[in-house]
């Protein structure tokens, strides 16, 4: 079970469904009714009311949701269930504001869905998206840094990061990488109950969980199903959940149910309502039977049961809203004269108004419960107890932490940009909960821990020591004579010529295998696009330059090179093209987001402009020779060889030499500007340079352009 050393016991007099048995007279439709008080301005900002209303969504001309309504309150657990493809992702997706709504509307405490409420709501998908090469505390530690306000002290994030990793029982595996397919690392529980962990740090006011028990044992699902039910009632937190097939005791912890099939409503209410749903359309629900079984097996086997199923939930739920608003005894004259227009007129009345009284009633119906467990934590005197998840809230002066719901007088208050306990909490939540330097610093930290097993990897620190050793080995100390200038410069081109496709085709990837995490990331308003492309191109900066350095360092002085002042001159040219080229890659992984794409593209690009520069063919037709300048390694070359046959020592005349100047024996030396001149690289060091540098600018530029404009999340 889900238990900590420190786990909390929290006991309520009466359990919701008693509570609200003993509500059945209150008048919950007049909203200012004497004995129902109203929400105060601080549970307004800490709880949230979920209603849709008439969703239909589209998928190239199938109806993927037709029609479908309900609400979930504070202190509830909305379960989504029914059978694969009927639909249950997708209005998870809607419900999130990431899926495009052909009709219907969704409101969070009467309010539109808006960006400003999508940063409020918590979304766990059903995949586990994570960066492989991390571990599970620093992930949670990084969403901690990231999405947790910026006013809060980094000690009050690591101590809510050590409450979840307990909560979840995930301190036993923090240290263990995510893992991939091809290395294994956390297992499947752990992995979703980590998902689970990232969104739960953040407090979210509504939880979206696509089927978080899927993968993981009975017992795991029980505990962990407990956790939220215990989280949503002491944090009056909104929880909806998608699930397939729930058990008995999973299923009876839920609060609310909508039953989908195909896309179409087949019930929506009170889960212990199910079993009088089916008897008033004549199925009888078997004792000792899952209900949850019971009801997906008419659903899948039954089509005549399926159709008044679906007639029956059209019909009920009008009827259903309507039992939630019932009057006290002292007005319910008034209602049953009323009662039988009030079924007619249903569905043209605002359900908004509606749904926010009983929204109000279950708030108040919760609030007893909810100033008992204030009261009793505040001092912070708890028994331990063996039940799972009794420990998801810490409130109190001498509490461990501080996750807890900020409704408590004794728990802390951070706005999301640093601003005093005055600001606006909605204002805050308008912008990024961090700044952008504290963005930039996290995602750079983050993005080097993740890149660097990937670009210094074993292989790769083999490849580059044994390929500088092979280029030493056959440069070996050149003779610096005219018969041996043809191999001076073949160890110039294949030095930049292979550091300019290592770089450029292992940033292909680059994009691709983050996009999803990113993505994630981006839709729920974790940080901005800016400071992550800024971030990791500073953080991959000094990875992407670490090979080629080593390279040189082995390399050039096995070739003869004896002056420090060349060396790092040569060192600084290489990596500039490297840059460039990794500038190149990080351009088209972002164009193009399948490998084979990439690599096909960056094959014809660097492949062309070496064919067409004249280095392996001098017969190049007039009207191509253009394309040479579209080439980093046109520009880079010519840098190399001005550095060393100008800064280098002189190469000597050959006997016979094919140079004029040596055959007038005018000198024993020949000029460089000889050398490049018979290599058609007539442009300054200068200007090759700030071509090279505009290369890298544009490059860069464009990545991002395609980024925020091309691959931004969209709506599916």
């Amino acid at each position: 079970m889900l238990n900590s050393p420190a786990s909390l016991s929290y006991h309520f007099e009466k359990s919701p469904l008693d509570t609200q048995k003993h509500h059945h007279n209150i008048n919950i439709c007049n909203s200012h009714h004497p004995h129902q008080h109203p929400p105060s301005q601080n549970h307004s900002q800490h709880s949230l009311q979920l209603t849709f209303q008439n969703l239909n969504v589209l998928h190239n001309e199938r109806q993927i949701l037709s029609d479908v309504s309900g609400f979930v309150s504070p202190c509830e657990v909305l379960a989504i269930m029914g059978p694969s493809g009927s639909g249950k992702t997708t209005l998870l997706d809607c419900l999130s504001g990431q899926r495009h709504i052909d009709s219907g509307s969704v409101f969070l405490n009467r309010e539109p869905l808006t960006k400003k409420w999508r940063r409020r709501i918590g979304y766990v998908l059903q995949e586990e998206i994570f960066f492989p090469q991390l571990t599970l505390r620093e992930t949670v530690v990084y969403t901690a840094l990231l999405r947790l306000p910026e006013s809060m002290p980094r000690a009050e994030k690591m101590r809510q990061v050590d409450h979840i990793l307990e909560a979840l029982e995930l301190g036993c595996c923090q240290q263990t990488k995510f893992g991939d397919y091809l290395n294994r690392g956390l297992s499947g529980g752990e992995k979703k109950r980590a998902n689970i962990a990232c969104e739960l740090l953040t407090n979210p006011l509504l939880m979206l969980l696509d089927e978080p028990t899927s993968g993981l044992d009975s017992h795991s699902a029980i505990s962990l199903m407990k956790v939220l039910k215990r989280y949503a009632q002491l944090e009056q937190k909104t929880i909806v959940i998608s699930v397939h097939q729930p058990s008995s005791q999973m299923f009876h912890m839920f609060d609310k149910l909508l039953l989908l099939h195909q896309g179409r409503t087949a019930y929506f209410g009170d889960v212990h309502n199910i079993y009088r749903h089916f008897e008033d359309i004549g199925v009888t629900i078997k004792p000792h039977y899952n209900p949850a079984d019971f009801v997906l097996e008419q659903l899948k086997s039954h089509p005549d049961i399926r159709e008044k199923l679906f007639i029956a939930a059209k019909e009920s739920h009008g009827n259903y809203l309507n039992r939630n608003c019932i009057t006290s005894s002292h007005h319910q004259h008034q209602a049953s004269d009323s009662e039988a227009k009030g079924k007619k007129q249903v569905d043209s009345i605002l359900i908004d108004d509606i749904i926010n009284n009983y929204y109000n009633h279950q708030s108040n119906r919760h609030h007893h419960q909810y100033e008992n467990l204030h009261h009793t934590t505040s001092g912070c005197r708890v028994e331990e107890d063996e039940e799972a998840a009794q420990h998801l809230v810490w409130c109190g002066a001498d509490s461990q932490s501080n996750f807890s719901s900020c409704a408590s007088s004794d728990c802390h208050s951070y706005s999301a940009t640093g601003s005093g306990p005055g600001h606006s909490a909605d204002d805050d939540w308008l912008s990024y909960p961090t700044s952008f330097h504290t963005q930039f610093c996290v995602l750079s930290s983050r993005n080097f821990k993740e890149a660097k097993p990937r670009m210094l990897s074993k292989l790769n620190w083999f490849q580059t020591i044994g390929l500088a050793l092979m280029a030493g080995a056959i440069w070996f100390q050149l003779p610096r004579t005219e018969e041996f200038l043809h191999d001076l410069q073949g160890w110039m081109f294949f030095s930049q010529t292979y550091w300019m496709l290592f770089a450029l085709f292992g940033a292909l990837n680059s994009f691709p295998s983050e996009r999803e995490v990113v993505s994630k990331e981006r839709r729920s308003g974790a940080y901005r696009l800016s400071a992550y492309y800024l971030a990791k191109m500073c953080a991959e900066l000094p990875l992407v330059i670490t090979l080629p350095t080593v390279y040189l360092m082995i390399s050039y002085p096995m070739l003869g090179c004896t002056s420090l002042k060349l060396f790092f001159l040569m060192l600084i040219f290489l990596l500039i093209n490297t840059v460039v080229a990794q500038s190149v890659g990080f351009f088209i992984g972002a164009c193009c987001m399948d490998m084979n794409v990439s690599i096909t593209l960056s094959a014809l690009y660097t492949l062309a402009t070496q064919l067409f520069g004249g280095y392996l063919s001098s017969r190049i037709p007039e009207g191509l020779s253009w394309i040479r300048y579209t080439s980093m390694i046109h520009y880079a070359y010519q840098n190399m060889q001005i550095l060393e046959f100008r800064e280098g020592a002189a190469i000597g005349c050959g006997s016979p030499s094919s140079y004029e100047i040596c055959k007038q024996q005018s000198t024993e030396f020949i000029p460089y500007e000889e050398i490049l001149k018979a290599q058609n690289s007539t442009s300054p060091l200068w200007l090759n340079t700030l071509i090279l540098m505009m290369f890298l600018l544009v490059f860069r530029c464009l990545g991002y352009a395609v980024l925020r404009y091309v691959r931004c999340p969209k709506k599916t």
